[in-house]
């Protein structure tokens, strides 16, 4: 059966059931061999009715789009499509490998997670669009297969403390073309909707206007200077007299700075919102000493009560805390323990949760909050809220509560939350160099985080978090650099324990990221009209370039300036891709014609190579 779709060409054939769209005699979607039974193939109006033996598939058509839906809701589908082209979307993932067609992922839970046991990390959104120009977006719960790896290959069982093997595996990198090269999408009344574009950036603009955009930017100060916040550096081991004494090494050193954040173990029990007294004798004082010096001050929150809070026997006498079948309070595991988890279904629970968390700023002057945590994975499957929701929701409704309530605010997950106004920050890197969540997985993050609609992306902190690796001076220089020419930078690692070179190139890159901080800015005033990310890829300026569609490691900030980071130990050279166009070094001076690769480029330890177009 032959169906006209716009400008397209849609094939449905019946044994084996498949379905292929052609667009001026080339493929552009074609679904993998189903086998399946079809019963019958019937035409009623614009749609056709596939009917199989125990479910029935109806593809309705629209001037250019398909909507698949099947039927009855109970009915477990799964549909695989042939990855023709290069494909992007999906999210933030542990190991983020650039473009998705690189990516091993086994079938697994399209589920918002917490270091995911394979892959699925905190920003998901259920979109998956090809150079081809075809968006595919899921419009009910789904599991998810990309480029799924042989069963030989290890899986990983998602539970606290257990092992979910190293963040290379999750997912895996197809670096021996082992996949399936297929993108699987599976689940009970499975309903996708296909959207036929000219090319990948038109895809990406039907996107947007599916997911929509953040209609105002986050305060302007969070663009420039830096936040320091105390995590990587302290750790819990975190104290009034840490604080003040880290500020103070920030200004002798001669940094930049803005936010000062407070981060875990600033309170006695998880939940109450109230500073520690033996660790924090006097917070207003030090707010006010801190405001005094140029700071601003956030504290640490996550959505935990521990049992032991005051904050959750209020409460669980007012039904705040999702719940057991039971009634009881769920106690659900986080990385910190056991704990009470808020109902964000309830507004009565986030109007308590606001008004304690404004009764603090108050009473301490403190001028803002880092939300952390809200990950479907923390909300079980049997919990009982005040409206029944699948879990991803869960993670939308914590972020929509912040960012329409919060501002000097950053969070770190996201579920259809790209219209919110704040930072959405980067899971926890390591401090290592590769893809598998160490400084490359910065650029190809942010990348892959821009091209599902978040413009306002947080890196994590300079030089990682040092959980089980420590920082040295050459990662922490180069992620530095890295971090210069993206929307914000974020230090908690000192560059002065690494010796005075160190604390020369970051502070540097530093006040290099000041400098470019206004076209920064209006960057991500047109994100919010345009919904244009800030950070793109180089496909951008060239949609059909080969070179342009799967390079990880450059990035465009806007249309006329492009980075070139070092992101190998040791490097002091670099190949570096130019789009068309002509490129001016911004170091030398020296103007290259585009649509090139510069072979073996100088990128000495002190450089951060970057061109801006003529």
């Amino acid at each position: 059966m032959l169906l006209e779709i716009g400008s397209f060409l849609l094939s449905i054939e019946r044994d084996p059931f498949r379905l292929t769209i052609c667009r001026a005699g080339r493929v552009c979607l074609r679904t993998a061999p189903l086998r399946q039974t079809v019963v019958a193939v019937n035409q009623v109006d614009s749609a056709v009715v596939v009917q199989f033996h125990h479910q029935t598939l109806t593809i309705n058509r629209r001037e250019d789009a398909l909507d698949l839906q099947v039927s009855p809701p109970s009915a477990s589908f799964s549909l695989a499509l042939e990855m023709l082209g290069h494909w992007y979307g999906h999210g933030e993932l542990v190991n983020q490998v650039y473009p998705l067609n690189q990516v091993m992922l086994p079938k697994s839970l399209m589920q918002t997670f917490d270091n995911g046991p394979a892959g699925q990390s905190c920003k998901l959104t259920p979109a998956w669009y090809s150079s081809q120009g075809v968006l595919v977006m899921a419009q009910t719960p789904v599991s998810v297969g990309i480029n799924q790896p042989p069963a030989s290959f290890p899986r990983y069982e998602w539970s606290l403390g257990a092992d979910k093997g190293p963040f290379s595996h999750r997912p895996f990198t197809d670096t021996k073309n082992e996949g399936d090269r297929l993108l699987t999408l599976s689940g009970e009344g499975l309903h996708l909707s296909l959207y036929l574009e000219s090319d990948v950036l038109s895809a990406y603009r039907r996107l947007i206007n599916l997911v929509g955009q953040p209609a105002k930017t986050p305060p302007a100060e969070l663009f420039g200077k830096p936040t320091w916040t105390t995590w990587a550096r302290y750790k819990t081991e975190v104290s009034q007299e840490v604080v003040l004494n880290f500020a103070e090494e920030i200004i002798r050193h001669g940094y930049p700075y803005n936010v000062m954040e407070i981060d875990d173990r600033w309170q006695v029990h998880y939940g109450d919102l109230s500073f520690d007294p033996a660790r924090f004798p006097d917070p207003k004082g030090m707010i006010d000493h801190l405001h005094a010096k140029g700071f601003k001050v956030t504290a640490w929150v996550i959505p935990f009560l521990d049992p032991e809070s005051v904050a959750f026997a209020e409460g669980k006498a007012k039904g705040y805390m999702v719940r057991q079948p039971d009634g009881e309070p769920y106690l659900v595991g986080w990385w910190q323990g056991r704990s009470g988890l808020l109902d964000v279904t309830n507004p009565q629970a986030l109007d308590w949760f606001r008004e304690r968390l404004e009764r603090l700023r108050g009473e301490t002057g403190l001028d803002g909050y880092k939300f952390d945590a809200g990950e479907a994975v923390f909300y079980p499957a049997d919990a009982v809220s005040a409206e029944p929701i699948h879990p991803n929701e869960f993670t939308h409704r914590y972020i929509d509560f912040i960012g329409r309530n919060f501002s000097l605010t950053e969070v770190r997950s996201g579920w259809f939350n790209q219209n919110a106004p704040i930072f959405f920050r980067q899971w926890d890197k390591w401090s290592t160099w590769g893809t598998d969540n160490g400084l490359h997985s910065v650029l190809t993050g942010i990348l892959a985080l821009g091209l599902t609609g978040y413009p306002f992306i947080l890196p994590d902190m300079v030089g990682g978090n040092a959980y089980d690796q420590p920082a040295d001076a050459e990662l922490m220089i180069r992620w530095t650099q890295l971090n210069a020419l993206l929307p914000a930078v974020q230090f908690s690692l000192a560059p002065w324990d690494y010796g005075g070179e160190c604390v020369e190139l970051c502070r540097r890159y530093a006040n290099l990221h000041l400098e470019f901080s206004p076209r920064i800015l209006e960057l991500a005033a047109e994100a919010a009209r345009t919904g244009s990310p800030i950070i793109r890829p180089l496909w951008w300026l060239s949609a059909r370039d080969e070179r342009a569609l799967t390079c990880d490691d450059e990035f465009l900030l806007g249309n006329d300036l492009l980075v070139a980071p070092v992101i190998q130990p040791g490097a002091r050279t670099r190949d570096i891709t130019l789009p068309p166009g002509r490129w001016r070094d911004h170091w030398s001076g020296e103007v290259f014609a585009g649509e090139t690769v510069l072979k073996d480029y100088p990128a000495p330890l002190d450089v951060l190579p970057f061109f801006e177009r003529q």
